[in-house]
């Protein structure tokens, strides 16, 4: 099972020092990797610490899928942050997934959660925002992101067949990850047969919101289980309080599976 730990009576700096996760091992079913893994329940910037101190690192929601498909008995069908980061673009309305932490490490992890423990958005700073529209840019280009088209909804919602994983854009950013083998309709598979889940709802800031804003802010991607009907969020502010993430190591033991 997961290892829980709480934070509330240890300042950020003590639970750097002194939370000593004890990381388990799982074999993936295709056997091509052993993952270590432990959970925790932090603000996001403990969390990365503590995992990066542990040797490993916040799940993508790419691996997340993999591991809830690919380990029997799975202990990953819980609720968990990710490092797939949503850059809401104010160029153009739309929403941004980028699979990888590069936007939020720029902006800074701890404004990140700063700014969600304020209850407001994480607007990119005036002098980092060059920079951060031609990384967006760079990206999208070489499909290394996927842009959402903006409508006006009370709250964007996008609900995706599973059977169409890995076809539709916006789940092949989210749940694949080339470099590990990891393809977005076998999530999808395991969704529709084992879950018996026909339909992913992702749900993003709605346009109107983010016009309100005028400036271009970021959030992670928290991807929840069972009890939640296994939805995805890129939208609230929930990176400050004490919500529960995966950190994972993938290492290779068979062909087939790149080593990470």
């Amino acid at each position: 099972m997961p290892v829980f730990f709480f934070y509330k009576y240890y300042s950020e700096r003590e639970l750097k020092m002194n939370i000593k996760l004890q990381p388990q091992v799982a074999q993936t079913k295709d056997g091509l990797y052993a993952v270590t893994y432990a959970r925790l329940s932090a603000p996001l910037n403990v969390q990365e610490a503590v995992f990066a101190a542990h040797g490993i690192h916040i799940v993508s929601s790419a691996e997340l899928g993999y591991l809830r498909a690919g380990i029997d008995d799975s202990p990953f069908t819980l609720h968990s942050r990710t490092g797939t980061g949503v850059f809401y673009d104010d160029r153009n309305g739309n929403a941004v997934i980028v699979p990888d932490e590069a936007i939020s490490k720029q902006v800074g992890i701890a404004n990140l959660v700063y700014a969600h423990a304020e209850d407001t958005e994480c607007v990119v700073p005036k002098d980092q925002r060059e920079l951060v529209y031609a990384m967006v840019d760079e990206m999208l280009k070489n499909g290394r992101a996927f842009a959402t088209e903006a409508f006006a909804t009370e709250q964007e919602i996008h609900r995706i067949d599973t059977s169409r994983f890995g076809e539709d854009g916006l789940t092949g950013i989210m749940f694949s990850n080339h470099s590990l083998g990891i393809r977005a309709e076998n999530y999808g598979a395991w969704l529709r047969g084992a879950q018996g889940i026909n339909i992913q709802s992702v749900f993003f800031d709605s346009p109107d919101f983010r016009q309100l804003r005028r400036e271009p802010y970021l959030t992670r991607l928290r991807v929840y289980g069972p009890d939640d009907g296994f939805v995805v969020y890129g939208c609230g502010r929930k990176l400050g309080d004490d919500y529960g993430a995966f950190g994972v190591r993938f290492e290779k033991i068979a062909e087939g599976g790149a080593k990470k």
